[in-house]
């Protein structure tokens, strides 16, 4: 009796072993890949992010950081390729637009210099684990000079014509003027600077720029100071007119003549007009004995009127 019982209970376990067994393998299949394929991928992806890895980055500003007093006379390139090393997830991780190289240049002597660009040289915002592999190009020539100051000139760049019967009568700049800064070679061959461009066109009248930008070709020379007023005074044309038998007045002074013959230059509108009868010649005689003619007529005529010459020459009579 025992016998039959160790038999069956041995007989029992096994069954639910082999019961226990089979719900394991095949019960619910479907569920079980798929939570060994979950498994698998986080393994590969854990396993991915921490495999060593390169990138490539084309085009990451360079920058240079000069001693006091010293700027680069050329124009080195100011753009490199830079191949990083790092994990997978390290290097996904980076910002890549953020990323500046620079170069610290203190301690090279002023002239001709070739730049070796090292791993070890060049500085960069990496996080932990991510390092400089390779760079291109790795030299680079350039020309360390004296940054310099000193005075040029301000010319004043006028474009388009005034209107028929106009014309400029003074061009003032103020200061005409400025204090520039560069590297020397830069600045030494630079004799004046321009302004931004100022338009004539249709100007009848004179106008001021009370700020016109300087404008300098060199991009490696600044002007300190950015801007200048410019003046432009703007006039009719002038336009000369003989008028004959101007009636001729005296001041303390006896006229050779009663009437003249005067040469006078204005604005175009005035002359145009003008007649000798609009006009008088007065003489004046001045403290010190001499005579001198003065216009008389229409006080808006006459204060835009000169006289070039007069006929005749002597206006006042010897008797």
């Amino acid at each position: 009796m025992n016998g039959r019982e160790t038999k069956f209970d041995a007989t029992e376990a096994w069954q639910a072993v082999r019961r226990w067994t089979h719900a394991l393998l095949f019960d619910d299949w479907a569920l079980k890949a798929l939570a060994l394929a979950i498994a698998l991928a986080l393994w590969f992806a854990v396993a991915g992010q921490r495999t060593p890895a390169t990138i490539r980055l084309r085009g990451v500003p360079l920058v240079f950081l000069l001693p006091e007093n010293v700027e680069i006379g050329n124009a080195p390139r100011d753009e490199i390729e830079v191949t990083l090393r790092g994990t997978k997830g390290a290097l996904d991780a980076l910002n890549v637009r953020n990323l500046v190289a620079t170069v610290d240049l203190h301690g090279y002597e002023l002239g001709e210099r070739v730049l070796v660009l090292t791993p070890e040289r060049i500085s960069m915002e990496l996080p932990d684990g991510v390092s400089i592999e390779d760079i291109e190009p790795d030299r680079l020539p350039l020309r360390l000079e004296r940054r310099v100051e000193r005075e040029v000139a301000v010319e004043p760049h006028i474009e388009g014509t005034l209107p028929d019967g106009y014309e400029i009568r003074r061009i003032q700049v103020i200061p005409d003027r400025v204090k520039i800064r560069g590297p020397e070679s830069h600045v030494e061959a630079l004799q004046k600077v321009t302004t931004e461009s100022i338009l004539l066109s249709g100007r009848q009248a004179s106008f001021t720029v009370p700020q016109a930008t300087i404008n300098i070709s060199d991009a490696k020379v600044v002007a300190l100071e950015p801007s200048v007023a410019v003046r432009i005074e703007i006039a009719e044309q002038a336009e000369e007119k003989k008028l004959s038998n101007v009636v001729v007045e005296s001041d303390g002074a006896r006229p050779a003549a009663p009437r003249a013959t005067v040469v006078v230059r204005g604005p175009r509108s005035v002359i145009e007009s003008l007649r000798a009868e609009d006009l008088t010649l007065r003489l004046e005689r001045s403290e010190d004995g001499t005579v001198r003619p003065r216009l008389g007529g229409p006080a808006d005529a006459v204060r835009q009127l000169e006289i070039l010459s007069v006929s005749p020459k002597s206006l006042e009579s010897p008797n």
